[in-house]
């Protein structure tokens, strides 16, 4: 199902089935995403979808997720592509990413919020390798969290004349609050209807 809210448009779907109806022949100027980090994670996701929306879970083989993902990105992005994941996960995130075409301009530490505080990777790719990420980038990924440090990255990240943002798997929707905020149009997928409505919600602020 798609939903257009004034220059942004979502899509409520499995990212398994790929995100062609919801780009329309566009590629994005910039991807950020915060995948589902490993197999017991992708469960988790389909676990709780099916708590809220009674659908039945489908069976996900992480080995096939993460090129899938990847594949996808590559065909939907026009140079760079930031991902959040975990840490355990990093040289699987690398070479996938690598195998998919994009090169790996390096990978930083930030932190999440989860009862305590824990690492997470933030990974910068690009297609033309061009990206560098200095030490003031890594210093911000450890400074900030959350929304924060989506919007620190779009300072930092966002190539110049961007027009349109994707996030196949958008959540809550801190990539589209940080696409609005850079008066950007977003386009963003997500599996569960209850997290999209966040989302559709801080997109419908931004047309009032």
């Amino acid at each position: 199902m798609i939903t257009s809210v004034g220059k942004h448009r979502v899509q409520m779907s499995d990212v398994m089935k790929g995100i062609d109806n919801l780009m329309q022949g566009e590629q994005a100027d910039f991807l950020y995403s915060d995948p589902p980090w490993g197999q017991g994670n992708l469960r988790y996701w389909q676990t709780i979808n099916k708590r809220h929306t009674g659908r039945d879970k489908s069976d996900i083989d992480y080995a096939e997720f993460l090129p899938f993902y990847f594949n996808m990105a590559y065909k939907y992005v026009k140079d760079i592509c930031v991902i959040e994941y975990g840490e355990k996960w990093r040289d699987d995130v690398i070479k996938v990413a690598s195998d998919a075409g994009f090169k790996h301009s390096g990978v930083c530490t930030s932190m999440y919020q989860a009862g305590k505080l824990l690492p997470l990777d933030v990974h910068v790719f690009s297609k033309s390798g061009s990206v560098v990420m200095t030490d003031d980038f890594r210093r911000g990924c450890l400074e900030f969290k959350g929304l924060n440090l989506v919007n620190f990255i779009f300072d930092q990240m966002l190539p110049e004349n961007s027009r349109i943002v994707l996030d196949p798997m958008c959540g809550m929707g801190y990539t589209a609050q940080a696409t609005v905020n850079k008066g950007l149009a977003f386009r963003g997928n997500e599996l569960n209807e209850k997290r999209l409505d966040k989302t559709i919600a801080r997109l419908k602020k931004d047309v009032g």
